[in-house]
């Protein structure tokens, strides 16, 4: 039993790292909601049930919008479909989490527990698992509310910068990509012209134009990444 506790405790000191990242994204996510009218339960339930970070904002910035619901749950489907490879990957090559437990470890798989629980296999079993898993998941919510209530007490100037704050948050996201792989300036510059027509042109109703621009973006994607796979398979060969 004891050794169980320790295994437990010891994941909980291995997510500490993601505590410290979660607690300024959680609180931005929750005064976003207060900023933009999307309500205290919106808050809740998007960080207890949902529990997807990028998924989280961009689901802030998508009923800002007005796209259609079953619009946002093919665009978050689709976000989140990295978590089907990384849940793949982490049950072929762990083998001490037992399978009762898959259910639960799966729901609060994120990027940043995945990365851990990958760099330490040897310690992975159910109890360290959860270990790292459990304490980012309540420090995510808590700190969302928090960041909601903090919402009730800005100025009405900073709140108006926080809105326009979540472009900048996407921003952040794409420039560091950019930086590690060229071909995603081909990759943004194709989703930007896909969108435009689709957009300039009326082609489909308002909210839908983002979700059918995702789609082809994604397709288009495949195939630039896949070329450039390619291309650096023949540089090396030559």
């Amino acid at each position: 039993m004891k050794s169980k506790q320790n295994d437990y405790m010891l994941g909980v000191r291995h997510s500490i790292p993601i505590w410290i990242g979660y607690i300024p994204s959680a609180i931005t996510l929750g005064i976003l909601c207060n900023t933009n009218s999307l309500g205290l339960l919106h808050a809740f339930l998007s960080s207890f049930v949902l529990y997807s970070g990028a998924a989280q904002f961009m689901l802030v910035g998508f009923l800002i919008s007005g796209v259609p619901i079953v619009g946002i749950a093919i665009s978050v489907f689709l976000l989140n479909t990295r978590l089907f490879l990384m849940s793949a990957t982490l049950g072929a090559t762990v083998d001490k989490v037992n399978h009762k437990a898959f259910p639960i470890v799966g729901w609060l798989l994120t990027d940043e527990s995945f990365s851990i629980l990958s760099f330490n296999k040897e310690k992975v079993n159910t109890k360290f698992t959860l270990g790292v898993q459990i304490p980012p998941y309540f420090i995510w919510g808590i700190f969302t509310i928090i960041g909601y209530f903090i919402g009730d007490f800005l100025p009405e100037n900073i709140k108006v910068a926080f809105s326009v704050g979540l472009l900048g948050l996407f921003v952040a996201l794409l420039v560091p990509n950019v930086k590690k792989h060229m071909i995603t300036i081909r990759v943004v510059i194709a989703t930007g012209i896909i969108y435009s027509i689709i957009y300039y042109t009326n082609l489909l109703p308002m909210g839908w134009d983002i979700v059918v621009s995702i789609i082809l973006s994604s397709i288009v994607g495949i195939f630039l990444i896949g070329n450039e796979t390619l291309e650096d398979k023949e540089e090396i060969k030559g």
